[in-house]
């Protein structure tokens, strides 16, 4: 049965849903620091009764009335007078930049916009370019950041070995540089914004100019058996290939042949040739040549047959009795791999670390502690030390270091490098076969992009085996499906030249021999890229029903999403998207679907990168049916229903387009005040019959 009092309640209701609706609530912005504290202003007049709540998106609470009931170390009430519920925020981070909503019950009272300053970003990556004198090079330093950061410029130079940075009193995104023979080095835009750490971007400017050659040395002598040293300096901007020639052909690097390369300044670089054990055969004349776009120079060195009645070893006596006969040697040879010029340099830091051998941590770490302090001198030369010495020494005995207030300097991967592609090394068992090894020792770091910049990812292995380089990138479709392992590249170096958001996973860096030894590493990539709505153009309903109306919103940093109807925001709630990474589906949910909510939905997200929206309408194409006779206004009309669509987006421009077309479907007939009120009043009674 229904009662009057109930018909007059849910007519009390509906006008008052129809009034309510009008309201508008204006959000008011304020910027905060990372770190630093804020202070969200709301003012309510609250009765006895009434409940004053703060709340962050997605209806999640942080305090009512005076109750914190979020993190009371990071919130708080200000409370300076009767009327003041203002919220305090400490400590701020990123993930607190959102929209918070001061409510008095269900009724918004204050919104607010909270954004947190960003510090200065810089999206052109380090560039190396080639120029000639005359050429007019334009560098560009496109920054980011809350507030705009300021960009000025440097150029580095290198003096004595010392980086200094002269600053070119320029500021501003662009610099021009008009190349001249000393235009050449490595400048710098520089962005700050207050908000640390700094921003720098680097270009390199080669000046290409033909390369001058100097030998310091024309004439070396040395003993066969020994080693000799031959050095050329080049000087230039550009300096091209540079090549060893012997009798004619070109030298490669070999077990007894080393290559090296020492920068003394900015456009001077010398070039060693070491040849190790010298035969009758090595004796001669070597050409340094060097060759640019410029043209070629070349310096010329003879090494001459030393010959010595008395040789003379270049082994020591050990001095020190601890180290004596360990590694099967009590002769040792200076400079050690520390630095150490000689044996009283050594013991004095030998000795402090001597003391941990007493702990018995590890049986490994007295002929290590020997092999690095006093390097066993056998046949006039060292041996490098086996690795296992170090990796055995320092999973027993780092922890000992620590507590005895010495922390572990040493890195095992060193003693890699000294192996050198040698056969042999020395250990416990005196000189020993080295067994297949693959080490990565250096990898790219993490990196965090944004979506069309350039990925440089690379891998720098050591071996003393043939191997390969092979890119794996580990990957996920949605947030549900299993990690997939494909095969992306192969070589010491993997680049993307322009990144988009579906390049972004787990890459790795994997190194292996035909033998089976395999070494990897991994490297994490984040793409950054600006919001994108996917949304349903036309939602069809009959109004009575509940609806909820979606948007899917991609983006990262993860956007600041709303729903709002006309200037009205809307409460939104979020849900996890089961099909893609940086996705979201954002609802807002309309109960018991009147007239008044017929129209037209902006789902809108903004995030540093940039913003997006797009736009449904809701319409009523349903026809009431009731086993009641129903009363309806005689001006109401009937209209077809439309034609079903497809979902898709709708753009900003499409709004537009359809503004101007004039087409409205939102309300199929035109009503006069009293007539409205008349049907929704009839038709709650009709639903309160059919329910009772």
């Amino acid at each position: 049965m229904l009662y009057p009092q109930q018909i007059l309640f849910d007519f009390v209701i509906v006008v008052g849903f129809i009034s309510g609706s009008a309201q508008e609530l204006q959000p008011i912005n304020i910027t905060g620091t990372a770190g630093g504290q804020v202070i969200l202003p709301c003012s309510v007049r609250a009765g006895l009764y009434d409940n004053v709540i703060w709340q962050k998106p997605y209806q999640e609470t942080i305090s009512v009335n005076d109750m914190i009931v979020m993190d009371a170390n990071k919130y708080a009430l200000k409370r300076s007078y009767g009327d003041d519920w203002s919220l305090t925020i400490s400590n701020l981070k990123s993930s607190d930049q959102a929209n918070y909503m001061c409510m008095k019950g269900a009724t918004a009272v204050q919104s607010v916009n909270l954004w947190i300053k960003a510090r200065p970003r810089i999206q052109d990556q380090n560039k190396t370019l080639e120029a000639f004198v005359g050429d007019k090079v334009m560098l560009r330093c496109q920054v980011t950041g809350i507030p705009p950061p300021t960009v000025k410029w440097y150029k580095e130079i290198i003096d004595s070995g010392a980086r200094l940075l002269e600053d070119l009193g320029i500021s501003g995104a662009f610099f021009s540089v008009s190349v001249t023979p000393d235009s050449g080095g490595t400048y710098i835009c520089e962005a700050d914004n207050g908000i640390p750490p700094k921003a720098a971007r680097y270009f390199h400017i080669n000046v290409e100019l033909m390369p001058i050659v100097v030998v310091p040395m024309k004439q070396i002598k040395q003993e066969q058996g020994q080693q000799a040293e031959l050095l050329c300096i080049v000087e230039g901007h550009s300096l091209g290939k540079v090549s060893w020639i012997f009798q004619g052909k070109e030298l490669a690097e070999s077990a007894r042949t080393a290559f090296g390369v020492q920068n003394s300044s900015s456009n001077v670089v010398v070039y060693s040739l070491t040849i190790s054990s010298l035969v009758s055969s090595d004796f001669g004349v070597y050409t340094c040549q060097v060759s640019n776009n410029a043209g070629t120079a070349t310096g010329q060195i003879e090494l001459v047959e030393k010959v010595s009645e008395i040789k003379k070893t270049n082994c020591e006596k050990m001095t020190n009795h601890h180290c004596e006969g360990i590694l099967q040697s009590n002769f040792t040879l200076f400079p050690n791999r520390r630095g150490d010029k000689s044996q009283e340099e050594a013991s004095i830091m030998f000795e402090q670390v001597y003391v941990l051998v007493k702990t018995q941590c590890s049986k490994y770490l007295m002929p290590f502690l020997c092999g690095t302090y006093f390097p066993p001198c056998l046949n006039d030369s060292n041996i490098p030390l086996c690795p296992y010495l170090c990796e055995q020494s320092q999973r027993g005995c780092a922890g000992e270091f620590r507590n005895h207030g010495t922390p572990w300097s040493l890195q095992c991967i060193d003693y890699y490098r000294d192996l050198n592609k040698s056969s042999v090394c020395l250990g416990t068992n005196g000189v020993e076969k080295i067994a297949p090894f693959i080490k990565i020792s250096d990898s790219a770091d993490d990196e965090s992009l944004r979506q069309g910049d350039k990925l440089m990812l690379h891998c720098t292995v050591l071996a003393n085996t043939e191997y390969n380089i092979k890119w794996y990138k580990i990957s996920k479709t949605s947030y549900y499906s299993r990690p997939e392992k494909n095969e992306v590249g192969s070589g010491e170096n993997y680049v993307i030249e322009n990144i988009v958001r579906d390049d972004a996973g787990l890459y790795v860096c994997e190194a292996s021999n035909p033998e089976g030894v395999m070494d990897s590493r991994n490297i994490t990539v984040d793409v950054e890229f600006a919001p994108q709505v996917v949304i349903q153009p036309e939602v069809a309903l009959m109004t009575g029903l509940d609806i909820e109306l979606k948007c899917d919103v991609f983006g990262n940093p993860s956007p600041i999403v709303t729903w709002s109807k006309g200037k009205t925001s809307l409460n939104t709630g979020r849900q996890m998207h089961d099909k893609y990474m940086y996705s979201y589906t954002y609802t807002v949910k309309l109960s018991d679907m009147s007239v008044a909510d017929l129209g037209k939905y902006n789902c809108s997200a903004t995030n540093i990168l940039g913003s997006d929206f797009g736009i449904t309408s809701v319409k009523d194409y349903g026809k009431q049916t009731t086993t009641q006779p129903v009363v309806v206004s005689r001006a109401s009309t009937t209209e077809k229903p439309m034609p079903e669509t497809k979902p898709h987006r709708e753009s900003s421009t499409a709004l537009i387009a359809g503004e101007k077309s004039g087409h409205s479907g939102a309300v199929p007939h035109q009503c006069q005040l009293p007539y409205l009120l008349m049907s929704i009043l009839i038709a709650f009674i009709t639903k309160n019959i059919l329910h009772h």
